[in-house]
């Protein structure tokens, strides 16, 4: 089974390697990928930092999630309500709207200027939801007979998610987390409309320059599909791995 797994996918990629083979020697006449050479430096520092904003960006949205996720196992009503209307918000905004209402709404109401942060702050905010989510369905999973040992031994609630629920809970969250890391990456690109220097944005600005628009995104194609498709793949492997 294993052997025709892997001939599977080495013909697989075999068609996709063909496919792109053929359609990049059609148009080689016309493509120059050297001009973008000059330009490598602005490209790896837009790459390092798209990077880098993707992974404060998913530890801090972990964080706020994680906060909200607690906060909406609360037997307070009013907590729970103000926490729902939040969901329903942030998650029924599109990203590039959320992006113009933080910089140039609440960036402006807090006397905020520095759209680096406030793109930062609008990822964070875009995707702590999509965090409580992944948090609860771990929660869920959880067998209740371990609600039932943490009731008879008196587990406070640090006690209880320090001990018990966390350790359970962190398998099944890591492909989500993967997941949600590699939305994030794209999601980067929405920061190329306020002028942020991630990959998107410089690609852009170089291929206005250069006069070479096909280039320029194709490159773009490419290191988007670097990052994201070991990440896709990791993902599914845990997924597999811990089901």
């Amino acid at each position: 089974m294993k052997r025709k797994k892997l001939a599977a996918g080495i013909v697989a990629v075999g068609i996709y390697v063909l496919f792109f083979g053929f359609v990049l020697t059609q148009v080689a006449d016309v493509l120059d990928f050297s001009v973008l050479v000059d330009y490598r430096g602005q490209l790896i520092d837009a790459a390092l930092l798209t990077l880098g904003l993707s992974l404060l960006a998913l530890i801090a949205s972990m964080v706020v999630g994680f906060i909200i996720f607690l906060m909406a196992e609360s037997s307070n009503l009013y907590v729970k309500y103000v926490l729902e209307i939040y969901k329903e918000i942030i998650m029924g905004t599109p990203l590039l709207v959320l992006v113009f209402v933080v910089v140039y709404v609440i960036g402006v109401a807090f006397g905020s200027s520095d759209k680096l942060v406030l793109g930062f702050v609008a990822l964070t905010l875009y995707m702590s939801p999509y965090m409580t989510n992944i948090f609860e369905g771990a929660y869920k999973s959880i067998d209740e007979s371990q609600f039932v040992m943490m009731d008879f031994y008196g587990f406070n609630l640090v006690q209880r998610y320090r001990y018990i629920l966390l350790p359970q809970m962190a398998k099944p969250i890591v492909p989500g987390l993967i997941n949600n890391l590699s939305g994030i990456v794209k999601g980067t690109s929405i920061l190329s409309t306020i002028a942020i220097s991630e990959i998107f944005y410089t690609i852009s600005v170089v291929s206005n320059r250069t006069y070479r628009y096909i280039e320029g995104y194709f490159v773009l194609w490419m290191v988007y599909l670097v990052i994201t498709i070991p990440l896709s793949r990791l993902a599914k492997y845990y997924s597999r791995k811990w089901h």
